[in-house]
């Protein structure tokens, strides 16, 4: 399916918000946008709490999610968005491929493209323009994994999720928004297919490895070590916050090369199936 949304966000084809957008400012480049605050972390504790869902690794139930990609491009071209269906095909594999073990399957359902310069060049978190792009476009509940591929020129962003505890409030803005040249095959030099693994691992409750830094909770799973920062390259033996064990560098959730990460922990598994039950088992929401 092919929308232009309206004549007006057609016409800012031609304008300077297209040309000007086009100078990625790098200076600002942020892999990741998605933000998991204290608030976040307590309120998914308590629903845990309340639902008697203790830590249980080892424990593997099966979940199928169904995936919608909505292709946002500035027009018909790959640099200008335009997704070829291989590409998709082949994130769907990878990402097939790399949640092995964690009981979670991709089922795409369906890819919906969507002409809009304005959106393929402005969208990022929290902006009007976002929540009408998916009010607009999204599909299913819960259990339904909305992708939203756009130019990120602004926001200067290889994607961000937004999280399941957040979901019964704010259901139609639930999904992943992601940068389409980071698609296997795309034109990204540093990410083939990665980014949406990672973000669909927020999607389904984890956090970054580095969150906290080497104080407090972190990010909550016991077996992965603390990080100082994110981490970039593949820096092998790097211990950045000492007594815990070596960075998880080779974890999904940090920003490493993408030859670097290979794995998601039994801890962090556990979470995501916890995550399943709490707030993505049923589609009818």
């Amino acid at each position: 399916m092919i929308f232009k949304p309206s004549a007006v966000l057609s016409l800012l084809v031609g304008s300077s918000l297209c040309a000007s957008a086009l100078a990625r400012n790098t200076s600002t480049y942020n892999p990741c946008g998605t933000v998991v605050t204290d608030d976040d972390m307590a309120n998914e504790a308590n629903a845990f709490k309340e639902l008697r869902l203790t830590k249980r690794q080892g424990t593997v139930a099966d979940h199928t999610f169904d995936v919608y990609f909505n292709v946002v491009a500035a027009n018909m071209t790959t640099e200008g968005g335009w997704i070829p269906q291989s590409q998709i095909d082949a994130q769907m594999k990878l990402i097939n491929d790399r949640y092995v073990g964690t009981g979670v399957t991709w089922n795409l359902v369906n890819v919906t493209r969507i002409i809009s310069a304005y959106w393929h060049y402005t969208i990022d978190s929290g902006l009007t323009q976002t929540e009408h792009m998916q009010h607009y476009f999204r599909k299913g509940g819960s259990t339904a994994l909305n992708v939203y591929s756009v130019g990120f020129y602004d926001a200067n962003l290889n994607g961000y999720s937004t999280l399941p505890v957040n979901y019964k409030n704010f259901p139609e803005e639930d999904g992943v928004v992601l940068l389409y040249a980071t698609m296997p095959g795309g034109s990204s030099r540093n990410r083939q297919g990665g980014t949406l693994i990672h973000e669909a691992g927020h999607w389904l409750g984890l956090r970054h490895t580095f969150q906290g830094g080497c104080t407090g909770a972190g990010d909550g799973i016991d077996d992965t070590p603390a990080s100082a920062e994110a981490n970039f390259d593949c820096p092998i033996g790097l211990d950045s916050c000492p007594g815990g064990g070596p960075d998880p560098i080779h974890n999904y959730m940090d920003y490493t090369d993408e030859t670097c990460r290979t794995e998601f922990t039994p801890g962090q598994i556990d979470l995501m199936q916890r995550s399943i039950v709490a707030f993505r088992s049923d589609p009818s929401i």
